[in-house]
């Protein structure tokens, strides 16, 4: 049985840990009694659905297949077709190697990944409708745009176009090579998966008219590696124009630690991979069927392709583009969760005791370690795994996703900045009850792990409005207030870039910008919803952070 719990889409361990202890085109919406609904788009006519009073147009595609000689290609642009194209299931899922804690309405999986899911209320005689679109998580080797939590129906009733995305993963979408450098005019190798999040943007902008969409209000978003995505784009210059809002949600890659490489390490591990697998060519790597590709790239660490400073999709590190603050001055909602990493990821399995914290810092931290120990005083075993925690969400998360904010919020952009604080309230005793002895104790210990924290993608449902399509966990009224009150934020950016600047039926408190300096007020959500200043200590250990480099 899957289970629909978010896995840390940063490290591999806590995903372990969680598992085991955790144009408006005039055809448009010309429905029969049958519930279905035609669109045309730039090649040629779909055919999708009109589920509960939203047009769903699922499995459309966005570029052509990658497919034999278009392996570790960028994306090349669709071929038109004749008649009228299915757009009712969703697409086969990208190749991924995917244990219990992903839930996919997916059938299949195949490298002919490039498709996009649409959900719209827009009738033909609308203003058109504001588009929101969503990355996917999953540490740039899992996921994809059907995984229900991603469902655009409840944001497509909020009048706005939801759109999600799939995109190359793992060796498919990240491998960089000397040899594939030389197959283009800028020399540039890897970044297959955000180039593909590329075309898939510029065909939205080409044809989501056709949809009922305003293609010059285009609101991109993501979480976890979803929004390192997003700073990628922000910083990208294939992506100018393409969007004109951002919501980051929990990382980036304006990190201490490489989350992206230079250009000469990753083509350095793509040759010690071409080795492995045995190839004497480029060719004859995309001879290798995907099943055994996928299956040589899970030896050792999957997640070793990442995303690259090329020279073309990233002519830098985006650290370097946003403190010269050459990114796009675009408005940024950005945030993270009050327990993004449980203390046991940190640990490694191991217990938390001073001891133990002691040396973990140590690993993490090298010279730099008595410094930041300062901000973590831990004298007993209590307070070692309330550290661990913290400096685990520190070091993988929060720390990113505030030098995001932190560095915007200096351009001429608004930058709106929460901390989201509810607590989970885990499976529901059906849930865990339905299973055998082993699944059963396994969903035991994954609901402990998770019941009372805001773990890393826990937001994912109440941003969306999703609880109702995720029947596994036991949601209370509490969360469901706490939901329409987030929902209703995002909706207003995405109208509006500004969450406080909408029609709502729930009351919101005010969320002020968040300003360059050491006074920056940000919202906590939860019960209740308060701004909150940045406390100094806060400020000073992320400013520590900011000059220090990771031993590990």
């Amino acid at each position: 049985m899957n289970i629909p719990i978010k896995p840390n889409c940063i490290l591999k361990v806590s995903i372990v840990l969680l598992i085991f202890f955790t144009t408006l085109n005039k055809s448009f919406a010309q429905s029969s009694p049958s519930s279905v609904a035609y669109v045309t788009v730039n090649e040629g006519k779909l055919q999708g659905r009109i589920e509960n009073d939203v047009f769903v147009f699922k499995g459309v595609p966005y570029a052509a297949p990658p497919l034999g000689p278009l392996r570790w290609k960028a994306p090349q642009r669709l071929a038109h077709w004749s008649g009228i194209r299915k757009a009712t299931d969703f697409s086969a899922r990208p190749v991924q190697k995917s244990g219990i804690l992903y839930e996919f309405r997916s059938e299949t999986m195949s490298e002919d990944c490039l498709y996009l899911n649409i959900w719209s209320t827009a009738r033909r005689d609308d203003k058109p409708h504001p588009v929101y679109v969503f990355i996917h998580g999953g540490s740039f080797i899992h996921g994809d745009g059907s995984q229900p939590a991603y469902d655009g129906e409840s944001m497509a009733k909020k009048g706005i176009i939801y759109i999600s995305i799939n995109y190359r993963l793992g060796v498919f979408g990240f491998l960089a090579h000397p040899d594939l450098g030389k197959e283009n005019q800028f020399g540039a190798s890897g970044n297959y998966g955000l180039l593909d999040q590329v075309a898939a943007l510029k065909w939205i902008k080409e044809n989501i008219s056709a949809f009922g969409g305003d293609p010059k209000h285009i609101t991109i978003g993501g979480e976890s590696v979803g929004a390192q995505s997003i700073s990628a784009h922000m910083a990208s210059p294939l992506s100018k124009g393409l969007f004109s809002a951002a919501i980051a949600q929990s990382s980036s890659l304006l990190d201490s630690r490489r989350l992206i490489r230079s250009k000469q390490a990753s083509e350095k591990l793509g040759t010690d991979f071409a080795l492995f697998t045995k190839s004497t060519s480029i060719e004859e790597m995309r001879s290798i069927d995907e099943k055994t590709l996928l299956k040589l790239a899970s030896k050792g660490d999957p997640r070793r392709f990442k995303p690259t400073v090329d020279g073309y999709f990233l002519p830098k590190f985006p650290t370097e583009v946003f403190e010269a603050g050459e990114q796009a001055k675009v408005p940024l909602l950005v945030g993270w969760n009050a327990d993004e990493v449980p203390s046991l990821a940190f640990y490694r399995l191991k217990r938390a005791t001073p001891e133990n914290f002691y040396k973990r810092v140590r690993k993490i931290y090298g010279e730099d370690a008595a410094e930041v120990l300062k901000y973590y005083p831990v004298k007993t075993k209590k307070e070692a795994k309330i550290a661990g925690a913290k400096v685990g969400s520190d070091w993988l998360i929060n720390f990113g996703t505030w030098r995001l904010a932190e560095l915007h919020a200096k351009s001429s952009a608004p930058v709106y900045r929460y901390l989201f604080d509810q607590p989970h309230p885990g499976l529901t005793p059906k849930t865990i009850k339905d299973g055998n002895v082993f699944q059963v104790l396994l969903k035991k210990m994954i609901n402990r792990a998770i019941t009372g924290s805001a773990f890393h993608a826990a937001e994912i449902e109440y941003a969306l409005g999703n609880l109702e399509v995720q029947k596994n966990y036991a949601w209370k009224p509490a969360d469901y207030q706490v939901s329409e009150q987030m929902q209703a934020y995002f909706s207003n950016f995405i109208h509006n870039s500004n969450p406080n600047i909408g029609s709502n039926k729930v009351t919101l408190v005010n969320w002020p910008q968040q300003t360059a300096g050491a006074k920056q007020e940000y919202l906590r959500i939860g019960l209740p919803s308060k701004v909150e200043i940045e406390r100094d200590t806060t400020r000073d250990r992320f400013l520590l952070l900011q000059r220090i480099k990771f031993a590990e």
